[in-house]
């Protein structure tokens, strides 16, 4: 309507395109303030000022184009619109904010109610325009208003299309964000292998399918051999990188369709379906060992892990995975008893193993809860004085029908479970009872209680205020108190450290038991948060010359990092001389005393050494 009158009147061609191109500049400033205000972005100060700016100069435009097509412009207000809108323009560029309109908006915007009403007034552009001709007795122009409307209708899909377009990539990017929580919600972040709850389920859908086919359903329980000597060693970053490693030997040693997963820290499982046979399964973990056994290269170095293997398998699917899993984990523990780097099948005589462990471990519930445990007592000495220095409680199991049960036909079970935590508990309590009991019968107080604490205990985050409570209830003075803890406990749980120096805080005493069985170097030594050390009877029974020169620098060792010795398991006279002579500060064994039941303990006086027949519990 506005570029027809010009494009029809008199002049050259150029000048009636220069003229022309006004009204068309117009168009694309529609344009522009219509991206400006259905974009999406930030209403900064100089946004504002450049939208008020842009709409003035079109509101001149127009309103000059309508008028000089009328009567001719002879000037007036949209003079002043025009200036107006430079200036507020110039504002705009010249503002701070100005930086921020090249940033380009990471939406589309919303369909608001701003911005409905925004589209519908473009889509009303060219009714309008008719109204306006109508309205001022203007010539209609029929080509004005069809260019006009299918701009503006164009400019209207467009922002449609843009709507659209924003919606698809917004469910598409649901869908992957969906997708990819789903994959972490069921694999290991570490190797990408499938968690223990999707193994869990995986298990579970292989035994149906076997329930229904009649086929078998392997599984292998992979749990690595000194992988902690890896993190002390090279750091835990390097053991990531050696899980990484033997999640990719584990997938490349399987079938195309077997199923790998890590379950725990260190441990993995492969779910085998329609194995060929048992043997299969057996070579296949086997060349699994082989397979992690392999060196991996950490940074500059080259470490090595080895692997006991679990086998189980269901014939028909008649079991859960639960069950499937419990047996190839205690096929992996044995497999780790025996020796380490090897793989072991869950049979029949594993499965008895288990069922009677399942029932000793309720006859041990009941046991505890019946008053069933009693504790015997057995001497330390002084070993130049020979008098008591105190006593270790040693936990027996009084079990109906079966007499005394030493603590390595139960503790083994209890540790398997959180019930070695209870039966720690009783002994924390009744150990220091009774050491009060024979201080007020004016036994010396000087003397001191031992109670063996299992590693499953110390790790517990609450170990700290069971021995506080003990300590609490019976009154005991908190070094009267040693804990006993075995040395491979000490080198192979992490979780302990913390605690150990919590309970030399609190007071008690911590030693380290059985030291020479374990892995311990002396230079170690002087980190551990320990105030004695137990010499293992195996150090103490040997004869050759390497051995007593070894317990002579152990002892030698601890002196110089303030720790105490004790040898344990002293049977002859001689043995209790060697020690004497190698400054071994304390001694306990049946050459002086048997463990005895609290009312049979003689008093602390020196105790003549005796020979007895050979240890048998």
């Amino acid at each position: 309507m506005l570029a027809a009158p010009t494009l029809r009147g008199d002049g050259t061609l150029l000048e009636r395109a220069v003229a022309a191109a006004y009204p068309a500049g117009d168009v694309l400033l529609v344009a522009i303030l219509a991206q400006f205000l259905l974009g999406s972005g930030g209403r900064t100060v100089a946004f504002r000022l450049l939208v008020t700016g842009l709409g003035l100069l079109l509101v001149a435009d127009a309103g000059f184009a309508v008028v000089e097509s009328a009567s001719g412009y002879e000037g007036g207000a949209f003079d002043l619109l025009w200036l107006a809108s430079y200036v507020v323009v110039g504002t705009a560029g010249l503002h701070p904010s100005a930086a921020g309109l090249g940033v380009p908006a990471t939406a589309v915007a919303p369909y608001s109610t701003r911005r409905l009403l925004a589209l519908g007034f473009a889509v009303l552009v060219a009714p309008l325009t008719l109204v306006v001709q109508l309205t001022l007795g203007v010539p209609l122009d029929a080509w004005a208003v069809a260019v006009a409307s299918t701009a503006l209708f164009g400019l209207v899909v467009a922002r449609m299309d843009l709507a659209i377009r924003a919606i698809r990539a917004s469910s598409e990017q649901r869908d992957r964000l969906r997708e990819n929580l789903a994959h972490l919600a069921a694999h290991d972040a570490l190797t990408g292998l499938a968690n223990r709850s999707r193994m869990v389920a995986e298990i579970r859908s292989a035994l149906h399918r076997a329930c229904r086919s009649g086929s078998p359903v392997g599984l292998l329980f992979v749990d690595l051999d000194h992988f902690k000597d890896v993190n002390d060693t090279y750091g835990h970053a390097a053991g990531d990188e050696v899980l990484r490693v033997t999640a990719g030997r584990l997938q490349d040693v399987v079938r195309a369709g077997d199923t790998v997963g890590r379950i725990g820290g260190d441990e993995f499982v492969v779910l085998v379906e329609h194995p060929e046979s048992e043997e299969g399964l057996v070579a296949l973990a086997r060349r699994v060992v082989d397979a992690v056994g392999e060196p991996v290269r950490v940074g500059e170095h080259a470490t090595t892990v080895g692997a006991s293997v679990g086998v189980a398998l269901a014939r028909d699917g008649s079991t859960d995975p639960d069950r499937l899993l419990h047996e190839a984990d205690a096929a992996a523990y044995r497999a780790k008893s025996g020796g380490r780097g090897r793989a072991e099948v869950f049979d029949e005589a594993l499965s008895r193993e288990l069922v009677e462990r399942g029932r000793l471990e309720s006859a041990l519930r009941a046991g505890i809860a019946a008053g069933e445990l009693v504790l015997h007592y057995q001497p330390i000495l002084d070993t130049g004085s020979g008098e008591v220095a105190g006593y270790e409680a040693l936990v027996r199991w009084d079990r109906p029908g079966h007499g005394l049960v030493a603590p390595a036909d139960f503790i083994p079970v209890a540790e398997r479970s959180t019930l070695v935590c209870d039966v720690g508990r009783w002994v924390l309590a009744e150990a220091t009872a009774q050491l009060v009991r024979w201080t007020a019968e004016g036994r010396g107080e000087h003397l001191t209680v031992s109670v063996n604490l299992s590693g499953r205990h110390v790790a517990q985050p609450g170990v700290v205020t069971d021995v506080a409570d003990a300590l609490a209830a019976s009154g005991l003075a908190p070094h009267r108190l040693a804990l006993e803890i075995t040395e491979t406990v000490v080198v192979d749980v992490l979780e302990i450290e913390e605690a150990l120096r919590a309970l030399r805080d609190l007071g008690v005493r911590i030693s380290i038991d059985d030291f020479g069985t374990g892995y311990t170097s002396i230079h170690q030594l002087q980190h551990l948060a320990v105030d004695t050390l137990k010499i293992d009877r195996s150090l103490v029974e040997a004869t050759t010359p390497g051995v007593l020169a070894l317990v002579g620098l152990v002892v030698q060792a601890a002196h110089a990092f303030d720790l105490t010795v004790v040898a344990e398991g002293v049977e002859e006279p001689e043995q209790l001389e060697r020690l004497r002579a190698l400054g071994c500060d304390s001694v306990q064994g049946f050459l002086f005393a048997r463990p005895e039941p609290a009312g049979l303990v003689a008093d602390d006086g020196p105790l003549e050494p005796w020979v007895t027949e050979p240890r048998v519990g």
